[in-house]
């Protein structure tokens, strides 16, 4: 069973459904947004997966793309992760 998905719920993470799975990403492989505290990743179709860093604090590990049905599952590194966020001035 599919659920659509607005681009919003892909950016919020809400009503996702882990369902189509196409790759593991380390997240410093992805692109952080300081403005938006999105981390982006390049998608097949051209667009790119999304996931928020209160999605991340939330234990979330799926991104979205907002364009088609593929997902991917985020590897995080605890350490990495603080140290971006420290370097951009976030608070955890």
């Amino acid at each position: 069973m599919s659920v659509a998905v607005s681009n919003e719920d892909a950016i919020t993470g809400a009503n996702i459904e882990v369902e189509n799975i196409y790759d593991e990403i380390e997240i410093d492989d992805m692109d952080f947004e300081e403005d938006e505290q999105v981390f982006y990743y390049p998608c097949p179709c051209g667009d790119k997966f999304r996931i928020t860093l209160a999605q991340l604090r939330e234990g979330n590990t799926i991104a979205t793309c907002p364009s088609c049905s593929l997902q991917i599952r985020i590897i995080s590194d605890e350490e990495f992760l603080e140290d971006l966020l420290a370097e951009h001035g976030i608070e955890l």
